[in-house]
């Protein structure tokens, strides 16, 4: 297998199980997701109605308290002395909000009214802005108000007013006086009635994000009034209350069940709490008195809003990549390091195979030490010199390679001259006695010339064989014997081609 194909082996591998991780912990945490806001709509839906039913039993105790005020009932009798009406309405206005705990959330409105649906007072207003009357004279704008004008009952409930969701508790206000003359169905005499009211606010919303862990959307009828949503810190955001609107229209979410929606292209689960009211006279409340319109809508991304995924998925991606990265890395270092050591000891099998038989394989690497002294080994027995670890070093550290034979250089592709007048003998003389005579010749003359050597007779035999091979290919002929050649008392060994 090639060096290229185990590189896209290994790459191809690394970057399936980077897929695999990515594949497997994106379904998890999208399944995860999914589950989670499943599972919180059914604990929004309940814990918005009972949370629901405390606010309503709350303004309901509120506006009771107020009503039982000795200070609203002396200022609905001043009925001669506008200033003493409203002197007494302050009052009892600045005895209630005295009395609310710190960190209470402020009514909007309080207000009080006497018995023909006229405001008498409004709590931090000099001035009555405007009259809750209609204007056919009869009646007012808030159901719940006329009811408590006529009964001895105390009602929370929900109102819209001026494109606001308010939780609104209405208490008659009941003239302690014995004397008094009853004007209701129960016996007593009813003054007035006060009004608290608390608006669904942006704000209020977002704290009850916060408790449910869900995302809320306050409407009234078909119209969504304010929303937990915000942008740029902590502003509603006002695009998501039209689109709420739409899919409320819609008549996608309904009271019972959740079903998905889509907004801004995030999916939700979703599904709406009717905002209940209470009473404590429900055989007093009239048959036509308006149907409950006013309700919450809760929301839970199918999403993870914070993207706490999306770092996991980056972690995955980025660790796939390095460690693809690090393979090729270290295939290329790998490949560098054995390709260095292969090519050195190439290079040295190809100088023996050019005739330089006394050449040897110095240390290339850990990977291939081994084969380079096998070739040395190899190399000894074949030539009959010592092994490794049995050879002497000159004073540079080179190995003293006894028996050394010396060849006459030629040129590169061309042939010594044929005109040689022993040629023919030289061809027909028998391998073993040509081999056996050059032999005899060279020590002979290697003595005679003051450099006798000790080279074996097979060590001389396998440096002439080796140098006839490389030349035979060298000049494309039949055969190539040598001559013994003595100049300048050096004796070398003649290559001398054979064609025919």
């Amino acid at each position: 297998m090639s060096r290229t194909v185990i590189a896209a082996v290994v790459a191809v591998v690394i970057a399936a199980l980077a897929a695999v991780a990515f594949f497997v912990t994106s379904t998890s945490l999208d399944d995860k997701v999914r589950k989670d806001a499943e599972s919180l709509i059914p604990r929004a839906y309940q814990v918005v109605g009972q949370l629901a039913q405390l606010e309503a039993i709350d303004v309901a105790n509120k506006a009771e308290r107020l009503a039982a005020d000795q200070s609203f009932v002396a200022s609905l009798k001043a009925v001669d002395s506008k200033t003493e009406r409203e002197s007494q309405a302050r009052l009892g206005f600045t005895k209630f909000t005295s009395n609310e705990k710190e960190g209470d959330v402020k009514p909007d409105i309080i207000a009080l009214v006497d018995k023909d649906g006229n405001v008498v007072a409004m709590n931090e207003v000099p001035t009555v802005p405007k009259q809750w009357k209609k204007d056919s004279g009869t009646g007012t704008i808030i159901p719940a108000l006329d009811v408590a004008l006529g009964n001895r009952v105390i009602i929370s409930d929900t109102w819209s007013f001026q494109d606001r969701v308010m939780k609104i508790g209405v208490a008659p206000v009941i003239d302690p006086d014995p004397s008094a003359k009853p004007n209701s169905p129960d016996g007593v005499a009813i003054l007035g009635a006060v009004v608290v009211a608390y608006a669904q606010s942006a704000q209020q919303a977002q704290r009850d994000k916060r408790l449910l862990g869900t995302e809320i959307a306050y409407y009234d009828g078909k119209k969504v009034v304010t929303t937990s949503f915000t942008k740029l810190g902590q502003a509603e955001d006002t695009g998501k209350t039209k689109q709420l609107t739409d899919i409320l229209n819609s008549g996608q979410v309904k009271t019972s069940g959740q079903t998905k929606v889509t907004i801004d292209g995030i999916n939700y689960y979703a599904a709406a709490v009717e905002i209940p009211r209470s009473t404590t006279n429900a055989a007093r409340m009239p048959k036509d008195y308006p149907p409950v319109t006013a309700g919450a809508m809760v929301l839970s991304p199918i999403a993870d809003p914070a993207n706490t995924a999306g770092p996991i998925k980056l972690f995955i991606i980025l660790l796939g990549a390095g460690a693809l990265a690090m393979a090729m890395l270290g295939l290329y270092l790998s490949h560098r390091r054995l390709v260095s050591q292969v090519d050195q000891v190439e290079l040295g099998v190809t100088d023996i195979i050019n005739g330089n038989v006394d050449r040897t394989f110095r240390p290339v690497g850990p990977e291939l030490d081994g084969l380079a002294n096998g070739l040395n080994v190899m190399l000894a027995r074949l030539l009959g010199r010592p092994e490794p670890g049995e050879e002497e070093f000159d004073d540079d550290g080179n190995p003293i390679i006894p028996g050394r034979v010396e060849f006459e250089e030629t040129e590169e592709g061309k042939a010594p001259s044929q005109t040689d007048p022993d040629l023919a003998a030289l061809a027909q003389e028998s391998e073993p006695d040509y081999y056996k005579r050059v032999f005899t010749e060279y020590v002979a003359q290697r003595k005679a010339a003051g450099s006798p050597d000790d080279v074996s007779f097979e060590n001389f035999i396998a440096k002439l064989k080796v140098n006839e091979g490389k030349l035979k290919a060298q000049y494309q002929c039949r055969a190539v014997r040598f001559r013994v050649v003595t100049k300048d008392n050096k004796v070398t060994l003649k290559p001398v081609p054979i064609f025919a």
